[in-house]
């Protein structure tokens, strides 16, 4: 069975590794999507480990489409009754890049037609009352070639179920996971993150330091298929929980200057079970203390909406590079939507890679400290 895991562009070789990590065989890649292969227990695995995947498909089919009757007849031949109860509700979406059938909402009509014709005969029934389960379907056309897909995770996999409060311009769940796999963070060394708003970077670091599986306090759209085993979810989330590591790290700094933003870093901390990891702290980054050597800094300084005005937003920007000056032994990753950072820094950054927030097109700005010895 072929399976597709879809990410924020930018991340796609931090996903790669995620999934070969869990001892998983890709098979391909392209923009935003990494395929790999396996059984039903490697999509629980996929939903409930993979951090910086945003959904995880069925590849149900594949093949070039030109025109609607070629469509029709592609959706009709696919082993639909597989994955598709008689009582249950299948909902389609379409999306179609550079190919000859371009309207989602035409596309959308032939797909669900030739669904219906194929479980008809599938299951020798003239109608179906759809009253129960729900199934999620994609098509999706690039370059003329369709892929039939099944969601199998429901809520988007950044909605982690422990964030419930937020500031404004909130970082993903599973781009904050990717900048602290990004930076290579070692339990071991201590890492801050002196804007740290709702927390979503501190939080996802220490679920890193901890091993804590990302999926295990939220729901997923398998659980309610007809078809799956609700045997096997329970065997990999035990052995997710077994998983947890209990051993100590360093502990996670996280400070801001507003007192709002702290409260709500610390209470989804506590619904994220990280509290004991994560030393939360009120203060201004341009006098708070960083304690030992060979520290390292993750973090999305406000600007845009975040701040007042620009001329607010480069002092502070300004002012932190001369933190990043003081502390030479430090590594800084630093995220932001505003291009003029190196400038404001004065340094330029070792590697920059571009990235999505949601629709938001920011640069992460990486500047490598030595290694500690």
């Amino acid at each position: 069975m072929e399976f597709l895991a879809t990410c924020a562009f930018g991340i796609e070789a931090v996903l790669k590794r995620e999934i070969q990590s869990l001892g998983l065989n890709v098979t391909r890649s392209s923009n935003g999507k990494i395929y790999f292969s396996g059984d039903i227990e490697t999509m629980v695995q996929a939903n409930l480990h993979l951090r910086t995947a945003e959904r995880i498909f069925i590849v149900i089919g594949k093949g070039k489409v030109l025109t609607y009757d070629e469509l029709f007849d592609f959706i009709k031949k696919l082993s639909l009754k597989s994955f598709v109860s008689q009582k249950g509700q299948y909902m389609v979406q379409a999306k179609s890049v550079k190919s000859k059938l371009f309207s989602p909402r035409d596309i959308q009509s032939i797909v669900k037609k030739a669904m219906i014709e194929n479980l008809r005969q599938a299951y020798g029934v003239r109608q179906f009352d759809e009253s129960e389960e729900k199934y999620a379907f994609l098509l999706e056309l690039q370059n003329d070639q369709a892929e039939l897909l099944l969601d199998t995770s429901g809520k988007s996999l950044h909605k982690r179920g422990y964030r419930l409060s937020q500031g404004e311009a909130p970082l993903k769940e599973t781009l904050a996971s990717a900048l602290v796999l990004l930076s290579f963070y070692d339990k071991s060394r201590v890492l801050y993150d002196p804007f740290c708003g709702s927390g979503t970077i501190v939080i996802e670091a220490a679920m890193i330091a901890k091993n804590i599986a990302p999926g295990l306090n939220r729901s997923f759209s398998f659980l309610h298929f007809a078809w799956f085993d609700k045997a096997i979810y329970q065997r990999v989330k035990k052995a997710a929980y077994k998983a947890i590591s209990s051993e100590d790290i360093v502990p996670i700094q996280a400070s801001d200057i507003d007192p709002k933003s702290v409260r709500m870093a610390e209470e989804n901390a506590i619904e994220a079970g990280v509290e004991d990891a994560i030393a939360f702290e009120i203060a201004d980054f341009r006098i708070r203390e960083y304690q030992k050597d060979y520290g390292i800094v993750i973090s999305n300084p406000p600007y845009g909406e975040r701040l007042e005005d620009k001329e607010s937003a480069e002092q502070l920007y300004s002012d932190f590079g001369k933190i990043m000056k003081a502390y030479s032994s430090y590594s800084f990753y630093i995220i932001s939507s505003y291009n003029g950072v190196e400038g404001l820094f004065k340094r330029k950054a070792d590697r920059t890679r571009v990235l999505f927030n949601g629709n938001i097109k920011t640069r992460y700005y990486q500047y490598y400290g030595p290694k500690p010895q």
